[in-house]
């Protein structure tokens, strides 16, 4: 079948109304006193990038990502033209196609944010046009549900509740010196006292911090065990990463990757030997196909994958059931109710600490006000 439209829409669907967004969370503008206090004063375009793909069955398979205006007209100025009229089938191809011709200017960022979107549409429409599911076209799962651990502001929330690990946004970074650290770890020592003795602790600092911060915080909580501390300084330094890991206590992880946007980026992660987790995100790092081979390369490096904000994300979902052994997902905790767990079909229900595998053989399917922004473009709702 050939592809005969491809559409990106972007929608608002409340990222920046969030509690993670609108409250003081580390970032790299921490160090700006105007936009320290809050993500949301500074943040990159926040709205969700719908994308359709049809072809000419009239299938309609369906991604998402992030990126807003920008990654809405990577897709719909430049990818779009160089896919319609080819075949869908080799999704392979389509692919590497779109990350060569983005190649001159970018490999990163919003250019795989759009490369991401439409592959997973692309996969999707593949599930559509076989009568099956994402999960059988993985390779199907011998697991019915996955362990789940929540990134959240609020702890006492999980007081009590089981989860398989709690993980902070850290508030501060060295911009505010030695009471910003102390509050850090007050924040930690509040996460510890809600998971309990038997829950790991993780925390994320957002690239808001330094090599000789990220020691100093580590020394500070050398009472209270954490797994991982995530993406403290930007992937690219690897000097400071190294400095970190010789530093740092061997039970701590580095977990890094949520910001290595393509098998490249991962891979020159990985032969720095310092990532204990690999985290990349497949909405953001080329999609399912590039995924994939990001997988293939840890496993090959024996580093642990978990895919950043999994549960939003049944496609990520598939991949850990299906290409991950023993695989952990990450929920982020966005309050009792938000339009960020339904992008793409129902909430994920976590029982017991473990959120179920897609099985939906309706595949991807986005909200009616996501459905409304395509202008009127014609749905089949049996095949789409």
């Amino acid at each position: 079948m050939k592809i005969t439209s491809i559409m990106a829409r972007a929608v608002d669907c409340g990222f920046n109304n969030q509690k993670l967004q609108t409250s003081r969370v580390a970032s790299p503008m921490s160090k700006f006193a105007r936009f320290a206090e809050q993500r949301a004063s500074w943040m990159w375009p926040t709205k969700k990038v719908f994308v359709r793909v049809e072809d000419e069955s009239g299938t309609v398979g369906w991604g998402c990502t992030n990126g807003g205006e920008v990654v809405e007209l990577i897709i719909n100025s430049h990818l779009a033209r160089l896919l319609e009229g080819e075949v869908c089938e080799d999704i392979a191809t389509l692919n590497a196609q779109m990350s060569a011709a983005l190649l001159p200017n970018d490999r990163s960022g919003f250019a795989m944010m759009a490369v991401a979107g439409v592959d997973i549409a692309l996969w999707d429409l593949q599930a559509k046009l076989s009568a099956g599911t994402l999960l059988e076209q993985l390779g199907g799962s011998k697991v019915e549900r996955l362990p789940v651990y929540m990134t959240t502001s609020r702890p006492e929330a999980f007081d009590g509740i089981a989860t398989a690990g709690l993980k902070a946004a850290a508030p501060y970074g060295p911009e505010s010196g030695r009471e910003g650290l102390e509050a850090n770890v007050a924040l930690m020592k509040r996460f510890a006292e809600a998971a309990g003795p038997d829950v790991p602790i993780m925390i994320d600092a957002f690239l808001a911090w330094d090599a000789d911060y990220t020691l100093r915080f580590a020394e500070a909580m050398k009472d209270i065990p954490i797994a991982w501390i995530e993406d403290p300084i930007h992937p690219q330094d690897v000097e400071g990463l190294q400095k970190i890991r010789d530093g740092l206590d061997p039970e701590i992880s580095l977990a890094l990757g949520n910001f290595a946007f393509s098998k490249a980026d991962c891979a020159d992660l990985l032969r720095t030997g310092v990532v204990g987790i690999l985290q990349p995100d497949v909405a953001w790092a080329g999609g399912i196909t590039e995924t994939l081979e990001i997988l293939d390369l840890a496993n090959e490096a024996k580093v642990p994958v978990i895919l950043h904000n999994t549960c939003e994300q049944p496609w990520a979902l598939a991949l850990a059931a299906t290409r991950q052994g023993g695989a952990l997902v990450e929920c982020v905790d966005r309050g009792e109710e938000s339009l960020l767990y339904e992008l793409m079909g129902p909430r994920p229900k976590i029982t017991d600490g473990h959120v179920p595998i897609p099985r939906n053989p309706a595949g991807n399917r986005p909200p009616n006000y996501a459905l409304e922004a395509f202008d009127g473009a014609a749905i089949d709702t049996k095949r789409g």
